[in-house]
C-alpha cells in the first residue's frame, strides 16, 4: 500500500508541475548534468489514455536516433508504458572528453509511438482513413564542468548585451553572451516609448555560452532606436525571471 501511495504521489506531482510535453509529463523541463556525477534521473508519466512504446536517446538536436552523436546513454532505451504509468530514466555519461571552459548542450529525445484501442484495431470501411502519429519531445541536457565559476542567474543576466543590426534589409536583435553558461529565453521584446515588438518565438530561444546569436525580427519591424529590451530568462528549475536591457545606457535592470 505504501508503494502504491508513492506512485500516485509522484504522478500527481508530475501533473501539477505543468511540465507536460505531448503525451508525457516530466519531473523537470531540463537536465543539468554536473561533471563527475555518475548519472542523472528523470521521471516520466504517460498522460495518454492509451499505451505507448517509447524510445529515448540523446543527440545534438537532430532528433534522429540513427545520427545520435552525444556523450550520454539513456536507460532504458526502449520500453512500453501503460496509460498513466510512471517510468524512471537514467542519463549516464559515456566518458567522452567534454569542453571545460563552458557548458555544452545536448537534447534528450522522448519518442512515443501510440498503441491502438480495440476500436482502432477494427478494419476500416471503404470510405474511411486513419492517421497514426508518432511524437518526439526534446528536453535540453546541459553538461556543466566543475571548473566553471559559480554564477547565479542574476550574475549571468547582468553580463548580457543586446543590439539591433540590419542585414540585407532584415532587422535582427543580437544577444551577446560572454559567460560560460548557456542562456535560454522564454521571450524577447523590443520597446520604444509605448510600442513593444516581440521577437518571433522559435523552437529554441537559447544563446549559447561564450557566443552571440541574432534573432530574426518581423519584416515590418520599424523601431530603430529602442528604449529597452525586455527579456524573460529560464532558470535551472524551469522558472522564468524577467529583466530589462537599457538600450541607451547599455545596462541591465533585473526584477529578481
Amino acid at each position: 500500500m505504501r508503494k502504491l501511495t508513492l506512485i500516485f504521489s509522484v504522478l500527481w506531482m508530475l501533473l501539477q508541475s505543468g511540465m507536460c510535453h505531448a503525451g508525457f509529463a516530466t519531473s523537470s523541463s531540463r537536465i543539468i548534468y554536473i561533471e563527475g556525477e555518475r548519472e542523472r534521473s528523470l521521471i516520466l508519466s504517460n498522460i495518454n489514455d492509451y499505451p505507448i512504446i517509447a524510445q529515448t536517446w540523446v543527440d545534438d538536436g537532430q532528433g534522429n536516433p540513427d545520427q545520435a552523436n552525444a556523450p550520454f546513454v539513456v536507460l532504458p532505451a526502449v520500453f512500453k508504458m501503460q496509460p498513466k504509468a510512471i517510468q524512471a530514466l537514467r542519463i549516464v555519461q559515456n566518458g567522452s572528453t567534454m569542453p571545460q571552459d563552458r557548458e555544452t548542450v545536448f537534447w534528450l529525445n522522448l519518442y512515443e509511438i501510440p498503441g491502438k484501442t480495440k476500436e482502432q484495431m477494427k478494419p476500416l470501411e471503404t470510405n474511411q482513413a486513419r492517421l497514426d502519429l508518432a511524437m518526439n519531445t526534446q528536453l535540453k541536457v546541459f553538461y556543466r564542468p566543475k571548473s566553471l565559476p559559480k554564477l547565479e542567474l542574476r550574475q549571468i543576466a547582468e553580463q548580457l548585451h543586446f543590439f539591433l543590426q540590419q542585414q540585407q534589409g532584415q532587422w535582427l536583435l543580437t544577444c551577446q553572451n560572454p559567460t560560460p553558461y548557456n542562456v535560454s529565453f522564454a521571450g524577447l521584446t523590443v520597446v520604444q516609448a509605448e510600442q513593444g515588438v516581440q521577437v518571433p518565438q522559435d523552437m529554441d530561444m537559447m544563446t549559447k555560452a561564450l557566443s552571440q546569436r541574432a534573432y530574426l525580427l518581423h519584416s515590418d519591424f520599424n523601431i530603430i532606436q529602442p528604449d529597452r529590451i525586455i527579456f524573460s530568462l529560464i532558470a535551472d528549475d524551469g522558472k522564468t525571471y524577467q529583466g530589462e536591457f537599457d538600450y541607451k545606457l547599455g545596462k541591465i535592470k533585473l526584477e529578481f
